[in-house]
């Protein structure tokens, strides 16, 4: 009892916290908020968690309020999580006072299940049962939707993880959950029709045109950002879904964002990481300090698409390792790291990549150069494929200029799968 009253104090009416998903009663009863106005003086202390959440009393609280009182006497309990609010909030209901309704019962049972989640299912109903004194049946038919509905979202969670190329026991340890059911739960989920679907922008040809870029995968604002159809059609002809994507040059995210849309996994970096797509796993790395070490140690398809030499200067960063910031030769000599780091790793590598238009009309075929590094490893050409640009590459000034120069101007840009 002396414990009690050390941690009673008077606080200001005003500063008491009211949280309905805390608090048991689904309706307060007004006869008895007047009733104990009556009795305002003899009222016991009501009971408060951190920052004022009100833990037992509500009827007392307003009964003060009511009577114009500025100031109560509270317990405090300190600093409480939600979990331990609700079930000191329920046991001292079931102590004194008005008791809990049925319906205030079946309520908190339901918010309970998610309070409890540490625990294992059997151990919640138990659990739950016992505070609320009702019996396990009760609890198991009041909190059927609740464990339907979190079953679901482990499921949906356990698939996105796996899709970030975690394993079905990390996954699981994560969840707590048997590492066999996240097994089970991704063979599933990789059966789905949908992922066996040719996506809307399926091409026919090996000349892939599009009208506009999707903007619903990725950030279709960052400078470079990969239209979403030209993932979409490199991964529906080269990878099957539950095949393993990496992308080392992610920029926008747009790569993950369709992967895991096919039911492809995926793991991607940048040499910024996720600076422009946060809600993304775009892990920071630099592609020329080799394969990432938190990487899949194979990939199905390594997608590599670096900023475009100068075309690109000062559109990105000045990392000592951008792509973009590098003249020509140090760019080409980048390129062969990266492609030595990526060989062992990949059953095949896909590279795009545009020309670089010059100011003097001339071009640098970039697409030709890039290969260099796989001569004499056994890599070859799997499919060269045209992809024109969606957007004016050029202003009017330098059509007009190309045309009265006798010059062309870049539209394209080449998409190299490879395999060995």
């Amino acid at each position: 009892m002396a414990d009690v009253m050390a941690r009673v104090a008077s606080i200001r009416c005003a500063d008491v916290r009211f949280v309905k998903e805390l608090y048991p009663r689904i309706k307060p009863l007004d006869a008895i908020v007047e009733r104990y106005r009556d009795a305002i003086d003899k009222l016991p202390p009501i009971v408060v968690a951190r920052d004022g959440l009100l833990v037992d009393g509500y009827h007392r609280w307003q009964a003060h309020v009511r009577e114009g009182r500025e100031t109560i006497a509270a317990e405090r309990l300190g600093n409480l999580s939600d979990a331990e609010i609700v079930r000191e909030s329920i046991q001292r209901n079931a102590m004194h006072g008005h008791q809990l309704a049925r319906q205030d019962k079946k309520r908190m049972a339901g918010h309970l299940w998610g309070a409890l989640a540490h625990l294992p299912n059997g151990e919640r109903v138990d659990d739950i049962a016992a505070l609320l004194a009702v019996s396990r049946d009760a609890i198991e038919r009041w909190t059927k939707d609740t464990r339907r509905a979190e079953r679901e979202e482990q499921q949906k969670r356990a698939w996105n993880l796996w899709l970030d190329c975690l394993s079905t026991r990390a996954i699981g340890d994560e969840l707590g959950i048997s590492h066999e059911t996240i097994r089970e739960w991704t063979v599933k989920f990789s059966a789905s029709a949908d992922f066996l679907t040719p996506p809307a922008s399926r091409q026919h040809f090996d000349i892939w045109q599009f009208a506009t870029s999707d903007k619903d995968s990725g950030q279709q604002s960052y400078f470079g950002a990969l239209p979403p159809q030209i993932v979409e059609n490199l991964l529906w002809f080269y990878t099957e879904p539950g095949e393993i994507v990496v992308d080392l040059f992610a920029g926008s995210g747009t790569t993950i964002d369709v992967a895991k849309a096919m039911g492809r996994r995926v793991w991607a970096s940048d040499i910024r990481g996720n600076h422009y797509s946060p809600h993304l796993p775009i892990h920071k790395h630099d592609a020329l300090a080799g394969w990432p070490a938190d990487a899949p140690r194979k990939a199905d398809i390594v997608i590599l698409d670096p900023p475009y030499w100068k075309q690109a200067a000062g559109r990105y960063s000045t990392e000592p390792g951008e792509f973009a910031e590098m003249d020509l030769d140090r760019f080409n000599a980048a390129w062969a790291t990266v492609v030595d780091h990526v060989l062992s790793h990949a059953k095949r590598i896909a590279y795009i990549i545009s020309p670089t238009q010059q100011d003097d009309g001339s071009a640098v075929e970039h697409a030709f150069a890039l290969l260099a590094p796989f001569a004499g490893t056994g890599w070859q050409i799997e499919r060269r494929i045209i992809v024109p640009y969606s957007t004016q590459q050029a202003t009017g000034a330098q059509v007009t200029w190309a045309r009265d120069n006798k010059r062309m101007l870049k539209l394209y840009r080449d998409l190299v799968v490879l395999k060995p």
